[in-house]
């Protein structure tokens, strides 16, 4: 066997069945013999956003993969792996190398050295007997710890050369962490004694696959849960105890609800200050933070109760100690007042909103198609993503969630155009979703020419472009360069551009035709076609802030 195709027999071994990529990498063709489905992007970076889309829907049980050509090609995917990166997502990264002897040679643009910074391990494979060690070593750390990317170089004449010797390998399996039992006794004992406990869930439950134990820990607490931006469909967002999610935008829930609180249990998140989190009110309140990553505890806030851990783990535990530490009369009781509030504060949020979502403004309201799309899908059996800006901040407080990852969040990198292959792995992933992004016209600008890679792949998604002619929010930082020097401002009709690209395509300006163009989008992904539809909307400035 040669170096690729013993690399393409390990892929197959850990359940690989497909890799993304663009056009020609040193594994492309031992792939092919394999059986191994090739997805060809437009280009690089969407190549990584399909393979990031596809790990974020599988939870890290399948990994997305994604190979690149050596110098151009590599130096065109930083952007798709660097997004990785910053939302702590496990794609396996293969870019090509000329060869060993030309290592650390300027110009050669080396993956290894380039990319150090922005995945979670890197290295290049040094001969083609390095190749079974080598593939262990990247599985072991996209499935354990900290999700992040792994990077993979592979030489040109490692892909060639020989492999001698029998090929031992069996898949790597998941290693969990559990948590220090003192300490979630601990924590146990604090939110029981708090009045107003809080509980806010990250990205690290999808992972951990703790949905279950986070709305058993909640109910037994009587505490309400609010979800960070990645964190969102965590918990089911029509639960009682649901407060939604928190990003740039948030619900009058979470803000009421984090004003008041008194304990803060996180857990599954890394508590990074940053635009996309409110800040924690320093005046006194308890603070339990749960995290897979040492590296995140007391980072930004100071945390009384550290606990490094799985958050399965962390929260099976915690209800073997709520059981010992109360008696279940007591806190019923007191779930029934929390779900009682929390209930009246849903209320008025909604009715704030109602009329946003059903205005019939022209050009037509971003709000109105929101309102439509919850409407027109059963949150069920859909996955939602949107993308970077006012799409984004837009959608994410108002669409609720109910089932793990029915709803893709990111944003710690909100580079414009994510969406688009993030909706294409997803749909790959699970492809018995409706598989919905939520975009602007800036972003699809980015990106859009991969439509075409949906058509060609068979891979049935639904776009939504907003089409406002414009970039918003920025003329509160470049005042005079938005308006005057124009820099803000955008043109083009993306359904004809989806139509030449073989997607099914509708450009909606009337708000009373929302529903009816939704409802003949979802028929055509249904049919097996990407349809894209574009509203021509108005620039709507209003969301809901923190």
């Amino acid at each position: 066997m040669l170096g690729s195709q013993v690399i393409a027999e390990l892929l197959k071994r850990e359940g690989v069945e497909q890799i993304f990529c663009f056009p020609m990498t040193p594994i492309l063709e031992a792939l092919t013999e394999a059986g191994v489905r090739l997805i060809v992007a437009r280009q690089e970076r969407v190549a990584g956003n399909m393979a990031d889309g596809f790990s974020r829907t599988s939870c890290g049980d399948r990994i997305g993969v994604v190979t690149v050509q050596q110098g151009p090609g590599a130096e065109n995917a930083f952007a798709g792996i660097a997004h990785a990166y910053t939302d702590s997502s496990p794609i396996l990264f293969l870019p090509g190398h000329p060869g060993r002897d030309q290592a650390g040679v300027p110009p050669t643009f080396g993956s290894l050295e380039n990319y150090r910074a922005t995945t979670k391990w890197a290295d290049r494979v040094p001969s083609a007997a390095a190749i079974p060690g080598r593939m262990a070593r990247a599985f072991t750390a996209l499935r354990s710890g900290r999700p992040g990317p792994v990077l993979l170089e592979i030489p040109v004449d490692v892909a060639e050369e020989e492999f001698r010797g029998r090929l031992e390998y069996r898949p790597v399996p998941a290693v969990r962490t559990g948590p220090d039992p003192a300490a979630v006794r601990e924590a146990v004992r604090l939110l029981l004694a708090a009045r107003r406990p809080l509980i806010w869930a990250g990205q690290g439950i999808f992972y951990a696959k703790a949905s279950r134990e986070l709305e058993q820990v909640a109910e037994q607490l009587a505490a309400p849960v609010m979800t960070s931006l990645q964190g969102k469909s965590s918990f089911d967002e029509t639960h009682p105890l649901a407060l939604g999610t928190t990003g740039y935008s948030q619900t009058d829930m979470v803000g009421e609800q984090l004003a008041s609180s008194d304990a803060l249990l996180v857990i599954g998140s890394s508590l990074t200050r940053s635009l996309f989190a409110p800040a924690i009110p320093g005046d006194g309140r308890m603070l339990i933070h749960a995290t897979l990553d040492w590296k995140d505890l007391n980072k930004d806030y100071r945390a009384d109760v550290p606990i490094l851990g799985d958050a399965k783990l962390v929260l099976e535990q915690m209800l073997e100690e709520i059981a010992r530490q109360s008696g279940k009369g007591k806190r019923d009781e007191r779930r029934r007042s929390v779900e009682a509030g929390i209930g009246k504060l849903r209320k008025a949020w909604q009715a704030r909103w109602a009329g946003k979502l059903k205005s019939s403004q022209v050009p037509i309201n971003p709000y109105r198609v929101i309102g439509e799309l919850r409407q027109a899908l059963d949150p069920a059996s859909a996955i939602v993503t949107h993308d970077s800006g006012s799409p984004r901040d837009q959608i994410a407080p108002l669409y609720e969630a109910v089932t793990p990852r029915g709803y893709l969040g990111w944003g710690n990198s909100t580079q414009l155009g994510f969406s688009l292959g993030a909706a294409m792995g997803a749909k790959l992933a699970a492809p018995d979703k409706l598989v919905v992004t939520f975009m602007g016209d800036a972003a699809f600008g980015m990106v859009g020419m991969d439509l075409e890679t949906a058509v060609r792949s068979q891979i049935p998604i639904l776009v939504l472009v907003l089409n406002n002619s414009a970039m918003g929010g920025y003329e509160q930082y470049i005042p005079k360069a938005a308006i005057e020097g124009r820099a803000k401002f955008l043109s083009g009709n993306y359904s004809q551009v989806a139509r030449g690209l073989g997607a099914y395509a509708e450009r909606v300006e009337d708000p009373e035709a929302v529903q009816a163009a939704l409802q003949r989008g979802i028929a055509a992904t249904r049919e097996g076609n990407p349809a894209l539809l574009e509203f021509i909307t108005c620039e709507e400035t209003d969301i809901a802030k923190r």
